[in-house]
């Protein structure tokens, strides 16, 4: 039997222009029996030019709990300086079952450029 849930990453997001930027993720549905809970964790990250790595610059982790909702970063003050940068959301779940865990599944939105 598998017990499984999915966790989308949304595009990071501004509520209002100018505004500070977020990342978020939720969830889309669960097996039938679903899991016990779930541990979600949404990072908002920034490819970094310097080394053409993603660094996270903003994280939010649910802890254990039920397999359900959004969750949601703080929010990255933007800074208007004329200088884009990419962002992107990367999500990761991990779910329990009568006492076993299984491996972190981890998955990355697309990307937004912004002047942030």
């Amino acid at each position: 039997m598998y017990v499984w849930c999915t966790f989308l990453g949304e595009k990071p997001f501004q509520v209002t222009h100018n505004g500070p930027l977020f990342a978020q993720g939720h969830y889309t549905g669960c097996s039938t029996p679903p899991p016990d809970k779930c541990r979600a964790q949404v990072d908002l990250q920034r490819l970094e030019a310097y080394d053409g790595h993603w660094h996270a610059v903003k994280h939010k982790d649910s802890g254990w709990t039920k397999c359900s909702g959004r969750l949601t970063t703080p929010g990255l003050k933007c800074v208007h300086d004329g200088h884009k940068e990419t962002y992107n959301t990367q999500v990761t779940l991990q779910v329990e079952y009568h006492g076993r865990f299984s491996e972190p599944g981890i998955a990355d939105s697309h990307n937004t450029v912004i002047d942030c």
